[in-house]
Formats: C-alpha cells, sequence, structure tokens
C-alpha cells in the first residue's frame, strides 16, 4: 500500500529518487523509488538504530548476498545495494501487485485456477532460490505478491546461505511463528524442507482464506503444526495430496521444490486442462506459459504498461487516488475469486 513520505524520510538514496513508502518493519522501511530512467524499483532501507549493530550489519550484508544468488521469473531480484552505507540499503525489482494476504483479506480464498498458478509460481520460485544454495526461511502469505505476470517471493530478511556462519544464538528462533516449520520451530536445524512446508501453508491459505493449523494467537498455531494434522478441507482434489506431503511433520517426507513443480506441471487437471496433454519436465519456459495463461497480463491500453519487461507507474508523479469508477487507462487488480478476463 502506497503511503505519502514523511517529514523525516530520506528523498534519494544512493542514485535512486524516492516517492513513496511501500511498507515499514522491524528492519527498515520499503520505499518506491525510480531510477535516473523513471524506471520504477522497491528501496530498501535499514533503520538508523539498526545501522550502528555491528551484528545487523553482518546480517543485512548476508541477506543482500544471498538475494543475490537467486535467478528466477518468480523471485524479485536485486538490482543495486550499498552494506557499507551510513544505513545500508538494497534495491529489488518493484513489483506491481497486491501480497497474497492482502489479496485474500479483500477478496476472499482465491478461485481453484488461481490457486493453481499459485502453487506453480511459488514451487518455482523455491526451485529458483535452493538451485542457489539458499533457503528463505519466512515464506509467509504477506512475502508472497501476487502480480500481473504470477506470483513473486520477496523479502529474504531472514534467508541464510548454507556456507555462511550462523548470526542467532543457539536455540533462537527467528522468523514469523504462526507460519514456521515444526522443525523450525523446535529449534532443529533448518533446510530447503522449511520452505517446501512455507508451500504448502501458502497455498492452502490460498485456497481456503484461512491458516491450514486454524485461526489463533501465535503460540496456539504453533503449538497445533508442531502436534496436530492440518485442516485441507476446500483444497482442489489435485492439490491436496501435494499439500499434505509438503505440510508432512518430518522434513524428510516432504518433496522437494523440484518434485512439487514437475509434479504440477504434468497433472492432466492442472496446467494442462484443455487436453493438451501432460507437460514434461519442469523448465522455465513451461512454467512462464503456464503461468502467463493463468495470469492476466497487463492492459494494452495503459501506455505506462507497453512495455512487459516494465512494471508499476513508470513515470514520477504523485500516486492517484484509487478510482471509483473503471478508469480504462489503469487496469483493474486482478478479481482473485475467479480467473482474470484476458484482453
Amino acid at each position: 500500500m502506497l503511503a505519502p513520505l514523511g517529514r523525516d524520510d530520506p528523498r534519494r538514496i544512493g542514485p535512486y529518487r524516492l516517492q513513496s513508502r511501500l511498507g515499514a518493519g522491524g528492519m527498515g522501511v520499503v520505499y518506491l523509488g525510480f531510477t535516473d530512467s523513471n524506471q520504477p524499483v522497491a528501496v530498501k532501507v535499514a533503520s538508523a538504530i539498526l545501522a550502528g549493530d555491528s551484528q545487523f550489519r553482518t546480517r543485512f550484508a548476508h541477506e543482500v548476498a544471498a538475494a543475490r544468488r537467486v535467478r528466477g521469473g518468480c523471485v524479485a531480484g536485486v538490482l543495486d545495494a550499498d552494506t557499507t552505507a551510513e544505513q545500508p540499503w538494497m534495491v529489488t525489482e518493484y513489483v506491481d501487485g497486491v501480497s497474497l494476504a492482502d489479496a485474500v483479506a479483500r477478496r476472499g480464498p482465491l478461485g481453484d485456477r488461481m490457486v493453481r498458478g499459485l502453487a506453480v509460481g511459488l514451487a518455482d520460485a523455491l526451485v529458483a532460490i535452493h538451485a542457489a544454495g539458499v533457503v528463505h526461511r519466512d515464506l509467509k502469505p504477506s512475502n508472497v505478491l501476487l502480480a500481473w505476470d504470477g506470483p513473486k517471493v520477496i523479502d529474504f530478511g531472514i534467508a541464510r546461505l548454507p556456507d555462511t556462519e550462523r548470526l542467532t544464538r543457539a536455540g533462537h528462533v527467528v522468523g514469523t511463528l504462526a507460519w514456521m516449520a515444526p522443525e523450525h520451530l523446535q529449534g532443529q536445524d533448518v533446510t530447503a524442507a522449511v520452505d517446501v512446508f512455507g508451500w504448502g501453508a501458502c497455498v492452502a491459505f490460498g485456497a481456503t482464506g484461512r491458516h491450514p493449523f486454524g485461526e489463533d494467537r501465535s503460540a496456539a498455531v504453533a503449538f497445533r503444526v508442531v502436534n496436530e494434522a492440518p485442516d485441507l478441507t476446500g483444497l482442489p482434489a489435485d492439490l491436496a495430496g501435494p499439500v499434505a506431503a509438503a505440510l508432512a511433520k518430518n522434513p524428510a517426507d516432504r518433496p522437494r521444490a523440484s518434485a512439487l513443480l514437475a509434479g504440477l506441471l504434468a497433472a492432466p487437471t492442472g496446467p494442462t486442462a484443455g487436453g493438451s496433454g501432460p507437460r514434461p519436465a519442469p523448465t522455465a519456459v513451461a512454467t512462464r506459459a503456464y503461468l502467463s495463461d493463468v495470469w492476466a497480463p497487463p492492459s494494452r491500453s495503459d501506455p505506462n504498461r507497453s512495455d512487459p519487461n516494465r512494471r508499476g507507474p513508470l513515470r514520477s508523479e504523485a500516486p492517484r487516488p484509487a478510482p471509483t469508477r473503471r478508469d480504462p487507462s489503469r487496469p483493474e487488480p486482478p478479481p482473485w475469486s475467479a480467473p482474470p478476463a484476458r484482453p
């Protein structure tokens, strides 16, 4: 959600002109910025308080290193960073979309077709993340953006590279309690399997509009994550099996992200509905082809979206209020409860 810059917000970070706030948290603020050529970017700036903490600076540098190693169409890529600045900052692609958490809160559960697109896109993102030797460790609905060309995974704030030192004390848990895998909650070794668990939780949330282990205080949900079976009522039949496997208590029982993606792309009731036959191995081409068929592309009538490689408001004027009537120059958000209409 865009918000105006405050009196204390910077107007420029490095070579980037800042226009609005995209969000804020304990680690800092994310701004909508623009390059000299008016390309929109997301600029994450560490808080002044944390910037003076040497351990935080090391962790921020590891975040940047982790995110830079990941390449994939379903991950917001890192464009620039300065981890030695007075307030460290990182610049990523600007993703013009709404988070999975906000989409469900506003419109309710996604339709079956959109849920399958979400499942494929998130699996594809995890394949790219894990291929880079990175574990995200905080996959949750607020870290998944539903963009015009498919879902995008963001925020590597607690991601860890296997070859870096631990930056937390033994037994200290870092992450979002209600969305953690059982072994993460119990302080055990964190592997790529925690992201697969997050995939299952996010897909179940998108399909049903609720957490698979109940809506309650975080501690109560965490207890059920460790000790009880998930409630998968309402999932499309072809996704119930993969989601149940992803939510297995034992990380060794969960499939790899590549196996999830291969199964989803080969399922005749999912990506190949329409009689084109099962798709072969999980490839970037197959994944993007499927997502482009499920997700609505930007409106061709919008001059700001004439370049498919440019997303978001390419001009630098202040954001306009949301129109009360359909504005043909600006596409409406996708109707998350039903397949979007193609132009």
